[in-house]
Order: structure tokens, then sequence, then C-alpha cells
């Protein structure tokens, strides 16, 4: 039977005995009683830090032996205590650290379990996985788990938490590699961030699932920076030379872009949605019913030339109304039927007719940053959009009608075969 001890802490009346490998603390009611009166999450903590400082009392007794007891042959000996602190709860916690001390004079006995329980990298990620779901550093100290004497929940620290945690996050984010991934569909959008323009690229695999594949940071949607962005996608395993369906709203410089980096291999179908918009600015109001109407029974035809032909008598009737209203419509017209031309089923094609899938994102994204009123210099655009991005990411589904995927597939290879290109697209 191993040696039993017990101690006493007199402010508390808590007592720590050991058996073995078994670590064992007891509590007056009264004092326990007194922890429950600050709430569950105060409790807890405190209960935490208790155990912790058990831990440490516990491990100082293995190295040195029973308080006041004689051991000629012991290598350590207690020291005192210091002030000291855990990270327990995504915050520290302040303790009193006891010492030890080589018998040999050979400096002070670094405890195993007190490095252990200074660990803060839990401490960066609770820090961010609550900022990106709209607390603000102002509001943090506020909604943080509390506990008694805790510290280090200021705003800049906070901010300074985040914006480390957020910088390693958002490198691994957009350096992530896409090699044998096959993305049958692309979305290219951009969001304004106070006087900069974030453009997001979003793939769509062949089982139906949604990745954020890149970001960069511009003045506008120009098509430099739309190129080196898609060159970027390239240099990290995105496939160029499959055929690929590109979903865009329309800006020249994204289909620039493609046509440049992608080429033969693309097929843009333009954003039904945007085109609609663009019309309608050109009308009043009145006439906008009229003009869904017509839009709408033409884009849910099975026959592509009999959709083009119905947009096009629409764009004979806005003559009559806007001469500018009808070379809107007529202005990449018969790219808002591609997916009619393609045969995409009615279910997959509700989701490659427009932009939402992307927009969506952004939405989150938006609340994300929902809270920031002053964007300084450097990257702060690129990393709140960034890590809003990841929040939308982690809650994307499948695409509606992704089991119709493969007959999308099989009109792209056909297109390819049609076009003499060498190589067909494969399903990775």
């Amino acid at each position: 039977m191993s040696r039993k001890y017990r101690k006493q802490d007199p402010k508390s009346s808590r007592f720590v005995s050991r058996d073995e490998d078994c670590l064992q603390m007891q509590f007056n009611r009264a004092a326990l009683m007194q922890m429950m009166q600050g709430g569950l999450h105060s409790f807890a903590l405190e209960l935490g830090r208790i155990v912790a400082v058990g831990m440490l009392e516990d491990e100082v007794t293995q190295l040195c032996g029973a308080p006041h007891g004689r051991n000629p042959e012991r290598q350590q000996v207690r020291y005192g205590y210091d002030p000291g602190w855990i990270t327990m709860g995504s915050q520290k916690v302040p303790i009193e650290r006891p010492r030890v001390r080589s018998v040999k004079g050979r400096g002070e006995v670094r405890l195993r379990n007190y490095s252990s329980l200074q660990q803060s990298n839990q401490m960066a990620e609770n820090v961010l996985r609550r900022m990106v779901r709209g607390v603000s550093c102002r509001d943090y100290a506020q909604v943080i788990d509390t506990a008694q004497k805790a510290f280090g929940v200021k705003r800049s620290s906070v901010s300074r938490a985040f914006k480390h945690s957020q910088t390693v996050r958002v490198r691994q984010f957009c350096q992530r590699r896409w090699d044998n991934v096959r993305f049958v569909v692309i979305y290219i959008d951009g969001k304004a961030y106070a006087s900069q323009q974030m453009i997001a690229v979003l793939g769509i695999t062949a089982d139906g699932r949604k990745y954020i594949l890149g970001l960069r940071q511009g003045s506008s949607e120009n098509a430099e920076v739309c190129k080196d962005l898609l060159s970027d996608l390239t240099a990290r395993g995105v496939a160029p030379d499959k055929m690929t369906l590109f979903v865009l709203d329309g800006a020249k410089a994204l289909a620039a872009a493609v046509e440049r980096i992608w080429g033969e291999y693309a097929i843009v179908q333009r954003c039904q949605l945007h085109k609609q918009r663009n019309i309608e600015s050109y009308l009043a109001k009145e006439y906008w019913g009229e003009l869904r109407a017509r839009l709408n029974r033409a884009w849910q035809e099975t026959d592509y030339e009999r959709a083009l032909g119905q947009l096009e008598q629409t764009a004979q009737w806005l003559e009559g109304i806007n001469p500018d209203a009808a070379h809107s419509l007529r202005e990449g017209m018969a790219e808002t039927l591609t997916v009619v031309r393609l045969g995409v089923p009615r279910l997959l094609r509700q989701t490659l007719s427009s932009t939402n899938a992307i927009e969506s994102a952004f939405s989150i994204a938006e609340r994300v940053n929902g809270r920031v009123t002053r964007w300084r210099r450097g990257d702060m655009r690129w990393r709140w959009c960034a890590a809003g991005l990841q929040l939308a990411e982690s809650k994307f589904h499948r695409v509606l009608g992704y089991k119709q995927i493969p007959q999308l597939i099989a009109a792209l290879d056909r297109i390819a075969e049609e076009m003499g290109l060498d190589r067909k697209t494969e399903v990775a």
C-alpha cells in the first residue's frame, strides 16, 4: 500500500488526498455553496482552477515527498509559492504557483503540469470562434466565460489573438491544393469592402460539394486581378484543361480572365438574375411584372432554339419601350441560356442559372464583418472576408440537384468532343 497524505487548505476547507495515481479533492458544504453562487460557468471554472492547483501540489509531492516528511535521499525540496497563471475557458486565470528547487543547488525545477496548463493554443481558437460569430472586440469582455480574478480580455488582447489565429488559418485556407479534384462548375463574383473589391471563387465538385477556392483583393473587378486569381488556382491543382462551366455575373473583366486562363475549355453561363436587374434598371416599375413573366417563360424552356426565339421577341417588345433596355437584353443573351443548351435538368438548373451560390457565401461573410466600423490598411479586409467565407464553407451543403451533375458532365464531354479537344473531362 502506497503512502497516503492529506493536506488542508484553511481558506476554503478543501482537502487533497492521493493514493497512487488517483487524485481526490474534497470540499466542505459551505465552500461549495459559495462557489455555486457565481453561476454555472463561474462554478465550472473555479472548480477547474482548484483541480489544477491540486494537480500541481500532487506533482510537488511526487518530487519532494509529503510536507514536513524526512527523506535523506530526495533530490528536490519545496521552495514556497509565486504568483502564476494557467489558461482555462479561453482566458488566463491567476493561481499561486508552487516552486521546487534542486537539493544540490542546480536551480529551480520546472513543473511539467504547470507548463501543460499554460498552453494557450485553445485561447486563440476560442477568441476566433466567438469573434467570427459577431462578437466585437469591445463587447468580448461581456460574453467571455467569467472566472474570479480573470484577466487578459482587453480589446487589444482580443484583437491580437484574433489576428494571430486568423492569419495562420487564412494562410492555410488560401493555400489548399486541389490536385485530382474535378470541379465541374466554377462561380466567380466580387463584393465591395470599404472602397476595395474582394473577388472570390467557388467550385462545385462532381459529387455536388461546394468549396471556396480562392480570394483576391483589388480596387475593382479588373481583368488583371481576376487573371492572377485564376492563375493561382491552376498553380494549386485546379485543372484548366477540362471542360468547365463558369457562372458569372456579366462583368467583362471576369469573362476576359476566364477566356485567358481556360480558353476553349470554358463555357459561360450568365447569371439570369443579374441580367433581369440590369434590364429593369432601364424600365419603369409598371413594366417589371411583364418583363419577368416573359424572361421566366424563356429561361424555363427545355428547347434552346425556342427559348432563344422567345428572348428575341422580348427584346422586340422592349424596343417600343426603351431601346437601351432591348440592347441590355441582347448583350450576352445567348449566354443566359447556356444551361438550356446543355440540357441541364430543371432541378440542377436552379442552382446553375444564377450566382446565388457564391452570393449566399458573401452574405454570411457580411454578417461576420458587420461589426467592423473602421477598416485599416493592409490585409484587414482580406483577413476578415476570408474568415467569413471560411465560416460560410463550414455551413455548405451539397447543391440542389447534385444527383443530376453526371448529366452535366456528359454534356460538357460531348461539347469537348465536338470541338475536337484532345482531352475529355473526367470525374475525379
